[in-house]
């Protein structure tokens, strides 16, 4: 039975080394996720909210009347692009760079902000591939933190300054975005509504993924997506008097006859 003891003490060890090295996956994933999970998710949960206030509950007046001056604009575009940023360093640094859903769901983000067709023309909010990932840059930093060298993004007050460079206020696709928030009437007459929209469809089911993934919420309430062109059509066609074949005439509000004598 001499052998049994060798044998016992060949299982603990392993059995330790197991532990050990389990304890130091989970740390090490717990590290990638303060770095660069949670500071996507938080990146996501502020640009979805933001593009369901404008579009669905009228949000750009409330934005006019706290930034008369129209840099309401700056802010919304800085939440894009801080977007593009930490998406980028996701897809590097992250537990979820060869995560499939997660690499289908922000390619379609991605998608959103640079295709072209029927919807979808050239112009505000339509930023292609590349410039995605040179406006991405522009707001990442690096910083010395608890771990070494982390990635931080600037204030979007730096991002207000930073536009006025020439690479941005050069920028067709940057001014165009801006000046479609300041000048539209409303979010229904909003140049390139239909991207952003689009955009936030994923990133709710991007967050859904990742909190169910994470084991935590960012938002307690229930998350909502834009409602789509064709739901607009429906909601806005049912405030409309049915169409008829000429014989019949909409209703009136009655008016008194001017011959009619006051009594």
């Amino acid at each position: 039975m001499q052998w049994l003891i060798p044998l016992t003490m060949g299982l603990w060890a392993f059995w330790t080394w197991s532990q050990e090295r389990e304890q130091g996956r989970l740390t090490e994933r717990a590290r990638l996720a303060a770095l660069y999970v949670n500071p996507f998710m938080s990146a996501c949960e502020d640009l979805q909210s933001r593009i369901y206030n404008i579009l669905e509950l009228g949000g750009l007046r409330t934005l006019r009347r706290r930034y008369p001056d129209g840099a309401y604009a700056e802010e919304v575009l800085y939440l894009i692009v801080r977007y593009f940023g930490w998406a980028a360093a996701l897809s590097r640094h992250s537990p979820y760079s060869q995560d499939p859903v997660v690499i289908r769901l922000a390619e379609a983000v991605r998608h959103a902000f640079a295709t072209t067709g029927p919807g979808f023309p050239v112009g505000p909010f339509n930023f292609f591939h590349p410039e995605q990932k040179a406006l991405g840059k522009i707001v990442m930093s690096r910083t010395q933190g608890e771990h070494g060298i982390e990635l931080d993004t600037i204030s979007s007050y730096k991002f207000s300054k930073r536009l006025a460079s020439p690479a941005l206020s050069n920028s067709r696709s940057v001014q165009q975005s801006l000046a479609a928030l300041r000048n539209a009437v409303d979010a229904e007459n909003l140049p390139g509504r239909n991207r952003l929209e689009k955009a936030q469809h994923h990133l709710v089911d991007l967050l859904h993924y990742l909190e169910d993934r994470e084991g935590y919420r960012l938002f307690a309430g229930e998350r909502k997506k834009c409602s789509s062109q064709p739901a607009r059509s429906a909601r806005n066609g049912s405030q409309r008097l049915p169409a008829t074949n000429g014989s019949a005439r909409p209703n009136r509000r009655a008016r008194r006859s001017r011959t009619t004598t006051a009594q």
